[in-house]
């Protein structure tokens, strides 16, 4: 009896110094896209040097820019040319409304840092590819990272914007500039 209760005092003790033993990785957009990379094994990622650039080129036509986050975020700035799909979309009623423009295309699908539309690169790529898509990406770092970096081509529905939508307030910790978080437009 003693040894079994010596086993379960030495699992108890492991289980509770376990938080102590392991080191957290601290809360930054890239820890973050590395947790991504490995829970969505076989996405793709497009820095947002990349598709800047892409979409600042000749070429830029044939990008299809797809903002995986809820309406409100959306109207509070997005990638210019981009459309909104609901991130919960049925991958069906995704077809209908997008594989006849993503024929031919490189599809790139973003949200605030990454989840969501890494979740929906994994879900649709497939069916997207076997439609004709040239190929299907996760922006990286999402919409945060493009404001981080200062990026051109965030609009709302008056224009140009600086203000980028914070998903919530933990989330919001990600973004620079903080005073240019907004939750509604103006």
């Amino acid at each position: 009896m003693s040894i079994i209760k010596t086993a379960f005092a030495t699992l108890l003790l492991a289980l509770l110094m376990a938080p102590i033993a392991i080191a957290k990785e601290p809360f930054t957009l890239d820890n973050i896209h590395k947790g991504l990379q490995s829970r969505y094994e076989g996405v793709s990622h497009m820095s947002p040097t990349q598709l800047q650039k892409a979409l600042s080129g000749p070429n830029a036509d044939q990008f299809l820019v797809l903002d995986s986050r809820e309406t409100s975020e959306f109207a509070v700035s997005h990638i210019k040319g981009a459309k909104q799909v609901d991130p919960s979309i049925w991958r069906s009623s995704f077809m209908r409304k997008f594989a006849a423009l993503a024929k031919g295309k490189t599809v790139v699908i973003y949200c605030s840092v990454g989840e969501r539309s890494s979740k929906l690169a994994k879900y649709v790529q497939q069916a997207l590819m076997k439609q004709g898509a040239t190929g299907v990406y996760n922006l990286q770092g999402g919409i945060f990272k493009w404001h981080n970096d200062q990026r051109k081509m965030l609009i709302d529905s008056a224009g140009s914007t600086k203000f980028v939508h914070p998903y919530n307030k933990h989330w919001g910790k990600l973004v620079q500039r903080d005073k240019l978080l907004r939750y509604s437009p103006k």
